[in-house]
């Protein structure tokens, strides 16, 4: 159900987001006054687009806006990063280094194995000496805050495919839902991702089909032909479920089909309290709701799977007002009440994400205006 504020409230509620990260910035960050500036613009930037999503009624639009924006400015963030380290777009300069700080992707599909470093870094070295990947841990715990919505406002690479699928004014191919067994794949790919890793000690999915390597650095080099396979992997992957399919479908493909951090957050954002959910007495099935979902979460008896991600589109689609996105509950305050509180955590947590990729990339974008060359 579309909810629109009026302007005092939608005010008093951005300003309380801007003046959030605002102090936070100002607090933490060190490196100098350009990027304190970008961080304020930042600030500022959330806080708008908080504004238009209380006034308008309207979540997925302004939500797709941080979303294909912290995508592209994560790609610009690390793209120039590499090549200030080593000339080039596409390779790490140290063998299998994590140059991505905490990938959840990796995470969840490595989990049995970073549990396992983890325990054993614990037992031996005692809690406080922990080692990289102890933050990745907390880190994928702390989705649970938002649970599934993670993959539509937070998840860094998400805004690629998303970005595709917007492409095109209209679905060019009529597809909206899928039996229920190819829809748990994710599930079954993750489980077996982790078993995979464990007996092989290396991050599988990482090495073999992750096409989001595209965007940051690969995780080994050289001329060898496991490592051109690799890298023929990566690309097939990600042009049929990055561009081609996003393209023709309007739909996230590989966040539907592939992602194993989609697999582990559908069963681990269960518990989480945010909910969207149907209110049978004014839903006239007219199936909008399936068409515009883009990941293929709703049902064709029109009941919501915990593979939605909380884009808010069916619930600003829906013409009846029968669909909300919040806490469950029949009593309309509540409602509200869940609603803003829905907006105020997945804003927090997406927020603090995308500050360590577009304030940077505003700031590299600066000096290249600046300083041409």
């Amino acid at each position: 159900m579309n909810r629109n504020f009026d302007l005092k409230k939608s005010l008093i509620f951005s300003f309380l987001v801007f003046m959030f990260f605002s102090l936070l910035f100002i607090l933490t960050e060190k490196r100098g006054n350009i990027y304190l500036a970008a961080k304020i613009f930042y600030s500022f930037f959330l806080s708008v687009l908080f504004l238009l999503i209380l006034l308008k009624g309207k979540i997925s639009l302004f939500r797709s806006v941080l979303f294909i924006t912290t995508a592209v400015s994560f790609i610009i963030v690390y793209k120039v990063k590499l090549w200030g380290l080593t000339k080039n777009f596409f390779i790490s300069p140290v063998k299998n280094s994590p140059e991505v700080p905490v990938c959840h992707i990796a995470l969840a599909s490595n989990f049995a194995i970073t549990f396992f470093d983890q325990l054993k870094a614990a037992l031996i070295y005692g809690w406080t000496q922990w080692g990289f990947y102890t933050i990745g841990v907390l880190y994928i715990f702390s989705t649970l805050a938002i649970g599934q919505a993670f993959c539509s406002w937070a998840c860094f690479y998400g805004g690629i495919d998303e970005g595709f699928s917007k492409i095109s004014p209209k679905q060019i191919i009529k597809f909206n839902n899928v039996p229920k067994i190819i829809r748990d794949f994710p599930v079954g790919f993750w489980i077996f991702l982790m078993l995979a890793s464990v007996v092989l000690f290396e991050p599988v999915f990482c090495l073999w089909i992750c096409p989001y390597k595209l965007t940051t650095a690969f995780l080994n080099r050289g001329g060898l032909f496991v490592y051109k396979m690799q890298i023929l992997i990566f690309i097939s992957v990600g042009i049929i479920f990055l561009i081609v399919l996003p393209l023709l479908l309007k739909k996230r493909t590989f966040c539907s089909f592939l992602c194993p951090f989609g697999g582990f957050i559908s069963v681990a954002g269960r518990i989480n309290p945010f909910l969207v959910y149907r209110d049978k007495s004014k839903c006239e099935k007219c199936r909008r709701c399936i068409e515009v979902c883009p990941n293929f979460a709703i049902t064709d008896n029109y009941d919501v799977t915990s593979y939605c991600v909380k884009c808010g589109k069916c619930v600003d689609n829906c013409e009846k007002r029968a669909i909300f996105i919040g806490i469950k509950s029949e009593d309309e305050k509540i409602q509200n009440l869940g609603y803003i509180i829905y907006l105020f955590c997945v804003f927090l947590f997406a927020g603090a994400i995308s500050s360590f990729f577009i304030p940077d990339a505003i700031v590299i974008l600066l000096k290249l205006i600046i300083i041409p060359g």
